[in-house]
């Protein structure tokens, strides 16, 4: 059994806090970004949010504890992110590495904000119901 959330909830939000470290790539001077390529790769995120968002649910308990819903289809999600960006990674030849890495993670860097945020908010509304 998983521990109880914390009241708050800030917890959820710390991983942006941790991915959001890889931003510190912009200051390479071998990065070359487009900004059509910067919205392609937000776009993508948003998409991938999409069935996390979705399978991500809160119950509270009758002791107030919050706690998040178990469902396996997270992880499945979570392996098809992952399978599909080392695959895009394999087989994309017509950017340096460097910016596909950085696009690589700010991919990652939507996907997960976008998740963790609604998440938030799911589990602040959850509270206020219970």
């Amino acid at each position: 059994m998983s521990p109880p959330i914390k009241k708050p909830g800030i917890s959820l939000l710390l991983p942006i806090l941790y991915i959001s470290t890889s931003l510190f790539q912009l200051m390479d001077p071998n990065l070359h970004l487009q900004s059509g390529q910067v919205l392609i790769a937000l776009l993508i995120g948003l998409v991938f949010s999409i069935p996390l968002i979705r399978t991500t649910n809160f119950e509270v308990r009758e002791n107030g504890a919050a706690f998040i819903q178990r469902n396996k289809t997270v992880f499945v999600i979570l392996i098809v992110v992952f399978a599909l960006r080392f695959v895009f990674v394999a087989n994309v030849k017509l950017i340096d590495p460097s910016t596909l890495g950085f696009l690589c993670n700010l991919v990652t860097l939507s996907y997960v904000a976008c998740w963790r945020i609604v998440s938030f908010v799911k589990f602040r509304s959850a509270l206020k119901l219970a």
